[in-house]
């Protein structure tokens, strides 16, 4: 039995896996740059005032960014992005193993959503929860089906 809703949740974890290796680009790109001298610049060409507290809290932030800090962000975007691909792989394969491990970690996020919606109602909010449950229980009826061909782990 064939089930294209496993091919699509994996190539989702395979963008997230490719945005976690964009970000230690990102990172890597910018390690070596004055970051307080580039946040300026930036909004300086966006019209945005230095003045403001809120882009004073961001700037001083940025000041407080170290070359540790940097490799710190860049060692755990790593193992995101292997994680994630792990992960497209498995579900793309049908790994058994895989199939429980995406249900249960997309039900951890539940409460975690739930909690953002309440402090923060949007459509923004909803919609991702939504969507996280639509994958959920889709992962769930998988599950229960046992939506795969003769045993692989």
């Amino acid at each position: 039995m064939k089930f294209e809703g496993l091919n699509a949740i994996a190539l989702l974890e395979g963008i997230k896996g490719v945005l976690a290796l964009f970000l230690v680009v990102s990172v890597n790109v910018l390690a070596g740059r004055d970051l307080h001298q580039l946040a300026e610049q930036l909004m300086a060409q966006w019209s945005i005032s230095t003045t403001n507290h809120y882009v004073s809290l961001v700037l001083s932030m940025i000041e407080s960014v170290t070359h540790k800090s940097l490799v710190l962000v860049t060692a755990i975007a790593l193992l995101y992005a292997c994680f994630r691909f792990v992960m497209a792989y498995g579900l793309w394969h049908r790994l058994r193993w895989t199939e429980w491990f995406a249900f249960i970690s997309g039900s951890l996020y539940i409460p975690f959503e739930l909690y953002a919606l309440y402090q923060t109602p949007s459509f923004i909010h909803v919609s991702i929860l939504l969507f996280n449950l639509v994958v959920v229980m889709y992962l769930y009826w998988v599950l229960k089906r046992g939506a795969k061909s003769p045993k692989k782990t």
